[in-house]
């Protein structure tokens, strides 16, 4: 019960922490919650500290639930298994250990502390993406795509205004509200013009990245010193553009751009178009997600937009497995997430 409350406080948190994953912490004694915590922001105190503090003297002799282990390293806070143990906490209860990092556990044990660890298929799957993007050193990726039933994103106008629904269209702003940047190819920036940003959470600074083998032209509402802050354009040829952050890269290879996003502190990467881009990612399998938003229509027309057909040979032999990690809806709308098994 008390490990499903601390995952709550993770889920009001997530997007905030930027290269550091979400936690939640919520502190028991004698039946009755005595603190909890969140780490809220990059560089400032992690959840088990913010929890300790409010629970002050009551955190003696407490158990303490964290969705994550706690973790024993210095970094820009002080680890978090030295203010448990120094504040009394009789008993640790995490649902996921933390493979990129030493263990705390043998450190509190030692201090006399009990140690129990939970098993939460939410939880693990939840950290699951940024404990891949930092062992790798590469963002995770997610694609989106928005289709009708016979897999269509767009008519033979290449007009794709609205082929889902308002309430899946607010969902997918929450899901940019959890990602570091938004990604789409050259063209899309210039024909649709898109903003990229969390448009109904306004407060989450989302970057905007533009890949391109020419020359990069500015949109005209991108011409100011905020939007020109938000974006990276990943370029094939160098350039100078004011305020906006061009990195060069040899040749356009998934690979290259996502090296060079993460070394930008891209850690959640979702990439939205054109079907181009997004091709090229998936052709090189270098994707973790795809968010499929299926509208209830049928489109018909050519195959000029059809989802993800590709001029390659395909063969059963090569065929990428997928985990459904999950199926929403929204009215007669429905997304499916995939995972790369």
């Amino acid at each position: 019960m008390y490990i499903n409350k601390a995952f709550e406080l993770v889920k009001w948190t997530e997007g905030q922490t930027g290269m550091n994953p979400a936690v939640g912490c919520v502190i028991v004694k004698d039946d009755r919650i005595v603190g909890i915590g969140a780490h809220l922001t990059e560089g400032e105190a992690h959840a088990e500290v913010n929890a300790i503090n409010m629970a002050g003297i009551h955190a003696k002799g407490a158990t303490l639930y964290c969705t994550l282990e706690p973790c024993s390293h210095h970094g820009r806070t002080s680890p978090c298994t030295k203010k448990i143990v120094n504040a009394g906490i009789k008993k640790v209860v995490y649902a996921t250990t933390d493979v990129t990092l030493s263990s705390g556990v043998k450190y509190m044990q030692s201090e006399g502390i009990e140690i129990e660890k939970v098993e939460c298929k939410a939880i693990d799957d939840f950290y699951a993406p940024f404990f891949m993007s930092k062992t790798a050193s590469l963002p995770y990726v997610t694609i989106k795509m928005a289709t009708t039933i016979d897999g269509k994103t767009a008519d033979d106008e290449s007009i794709s205004k609205w082929i889902t629904n308002e309430k899946s269209r607010a969902h997918a702003h929450k899901v940019r509200y959890g990602m570091d940047a938004v990604m789409v190819g050259y063209n899309t920036y210039k024909e649709d013009t898109p903003t990229l940003d969390a448009r109904l959470y306004k407060d989450k600074y989302i970057k905007k990245v533009i890949v391109t083998n020419g020359p990069f032209v500015l949109n005209t509402q991108d011409d100011n010193d905020y939007d020109r802050s938000r974006l990276i354009i990943v370029s094939t040829i160098e350039q100078h553009i004011e305020g906006v952050t061009v990195i060069h890269v040899p040749h356009l290879s998934p690979e290259h751009i996502l090296k060079a996003l993460y070394k930008q502190r891209i850690r959640n990467l979702l990439i939205e178009g054109g079907m181009q881009t997004i091709r090229t990612f998936i052709e090189a399998k270098c994707y973790n997600e795809i968010h499929h938003y299926i509208a209830p229509k049928l489109l018909g027309g050519t195959s000029k937009h059809q989802f993800l057909t590709t001029d390659t040979h395909s063969s059963m032999r090569d065929m990428t497995q997928f985990k459904l990690v999950s199926v929403n809806q929204f009215d007669d709308d429905v997304l499916l997430i995939y995972r790369k098994a």
